[in-house]
């Protein structure tokens, strides 16, 4: 049968048709410890009764109403977000690429005489033009070279010094997730955040992946010692919806009028979802139960010493096992031994559990790694 579908991820070889917690099944029977979550959308696992309850309200009320009409849900969702940072905006959208997006026009909008901008060496905010000139890997930037934004992108602890009154906005990932899962070290996020601060510059967190509770706090900036202006979110932020968010502080200022948008961003359907989502967060404490996970499953990786594990690093649900084997093909390999993960580089394997994770799923799962990893000799290559 003629593939309509691009190519463009490739394949996995699975077809997962149920889920159920931190648990999948394929069109087989077979079922997986998810530890992948649709790349940590689905961060409270799959059939979360909260979400599904709310998403089957609102299936029955209004699906979009459009920019400019008065929405409880988008409200009350806006009001959480912005309380995180002490009050301020929110933009919605529908992807954390798109909420990127929007921190850029938002810093050129509000401070369009300057034109630097800095990221950080291996870092990672989407593929759209605007994004995609501050993602530092240049397999995704060659071919779209002509389009995108001229970035300079510097080694963590290098970017305080190279902030000057030029510079429009700072972009940094607390926890660099595809670049290798890197948490940025505290003392280097207080000097960014002081440089920032000093020359008037925006700093921009991603945490797109890092947010909403993954890492042990609502957002993993104030473990890395980062101060934000503009926090971006999305993923997880309505269980697996499309669901993306900027939110930064008040005295910042605004969009001037007309000026950004989004067509489905902020759509009832979807805000009711992020609503409930956010909600269970704080009603069932869910950042300290992702930070005992977390500290769990990295401990007991580095315990037993397993073979060709380097190291292990991490905060909370967002964690990577440095490999000296090809971690694509030990991506492979766990699969096939019903364990769900993702390449985060060339020698790193990245763990995304969800919350949905307990301690007999954690211990599961680390003992297929083990196994794995024994059976391909280290996976070295």
């Amino acid at each position: 049968m003629l593939r309509a579908l691009s190519s463009l991820y490739g394949g996995r070889g699975v077809s997962l048709v149920r889920g159920e917690g931190a648990y999948v099944w394929d069109g087989n029977g077979r079922r997986y410890i998810d530890f992948f979550n649709g790349h940590g959308a689905a961060l409270f696992g799959h059939g979360a009764p909260a979400l599904v309850d709310a998403l089957c309200r609102a299936a029955h009320g209004i699906w979009s109403s459009g920019a400019g009409c008065e929405s409880p849900a988008r409200e009350e969702a806006a009001r959480l977000l912005a309380e995180e940072i002490g009050g301020g905006r929110v933009f919605f959208c529908n992807s954390g690429t798109e909420a990127i997006e929007a921190a850029l026009k938002l810093a050129a909008a509000l401070k369009g005489g300057r034109r630097e901008i800095i990221a950080c060496r291996r870092a990672f905010h989407g593929r759209s033009c605007g994004s995609l000139g501050l993602t530092f890997n240049p397999k995704y930037r060659a071919p779209f070279a002509a389009l995108i934004p001229a970035v300079k992108h510097y080694a963590p602890e290098e970017i305080p010094a190279k902030i000057s009154e030029e510079t429009l906005a700072v972009f940094v990932e607390p926890v660099q997730g595809e670049g290798g899962v890197y948490p940025i070290p505290p003392e280097v996020g207080r000097a960014i955040s002081e440089a920032c601060r000093a020359n008037g510059a925006f700093l921009v967190a991603d945490e797109v992946q890092s947010g909403l509770g993954r890492c042990g706090a609502f957002f993993a900036s104030q473990g890395a010692g980062l101060s934000p202006d503009v926090v971006c979110v999305a993923k997880g932020l309505a269980g697996g919806m499309a669901v993306g968010a900027a939110i930064w502080r008040e005295e910042l200022g605004d969009f001037p009028p007309h000026s950004h948008g989004s067509t489905y961003g902020g759509n009832e359907l979807a805000m009711n979802v992020a609503l409930a989502a956010l909600k269970y967060i704080k009603e069932k404490n869910l950042c300290a139960h992702a930070a005992k996970m977390g500290e769990l499953i990295c401990s007991e990786i580095s315990k037993r010493d397993i073979p060709g594990v380097a190291a292990v690093r991490g905060r909370g649900l967002l964690i990577g096992a440095e490999t000296k084997g090809a971690s694509q093909e030990i991506v492979r390999a766990l699969q096939w031994r019903g364990l769900l993960s993702s390449a985060a580089g060339p020698r790193v394997v990245r763990f995304l559990p969800s919350f949905a994770v307990t301690e007999e799923t954690a211990f599961a799962a680390v003992d297929i790694f083990e196994k794995t990893m024994k059976e391909m000799g280290g996976g070295a290559r």
